[in-house]
Order: C-alpha cells, then structure tokens, then sequence
C-alpha cells in the first residue's frame, strides 16, 4: 500500500467498510471511495484528512489496474448470466 502509515490506511478503509455495512449500502471499490469522500468532509483534522486522501488514491489506483474492470474480460460476466461454463463459451 501506497499509505504514509499503512496500519492506519487499513483502519480508515474497515471504518469505511464498518460504515457502508451498517447503512446497509454495497460494499465495492466505488463505495468505498464515496464514503471515504463522506468521512474526509466531516473531519476536520489535517492528518486524517490526509490518512483519507491517501486511502482514496490507493482505491482508485487498485480500481484502475484491476483485472475485473479490464474491458476485454467482460466476456465471462456475460457467459455466467447465461449460464455456460468457460469450456462452453
């Protein structure tokens, strides 16, 4: 992780997880960031504002390399809808 202090990157992203689970919201890596954007604008300390800054950046970076948004691989969410195995499709 890309964090200044990676121990408290991790714990402002399980407060934001803690947060979305008990509003009862979807937790996924664009949740994560709008809530982690929700909890930086009530907060009024300047290292936790960059704790959040630096959570966010490592979020959006994951989101951006991650092989699920990779546009080429869209093919097996569209078979598994239709029920086809990869041998299959």
């Amino acid at each position: 992780m890309l964090f200044h202090d990676e121990e408290q990157g991790h714990i402002i992203i399980g407060e934001a997880v803690i947060n979305l689970a008990v509003s009862h919201k979807e937790i996924n890596i664009n949740s994560l960031i709008i809530e982690l954007g929700t909890m930086a604008e009530g907060d009024a300390s300047d290292s936790r504002l960059a704790q959040i800054a630096d959570a966010r950046r490592w979020l959006k970076a994951y989101a951006e390399t991650s092989p699920r948004n990779r546009e080429e691989l869209r093919w097996l969410s569209a078979s598994s809808h239709l029920g086809l195995t990869r041998r299959e499709s």
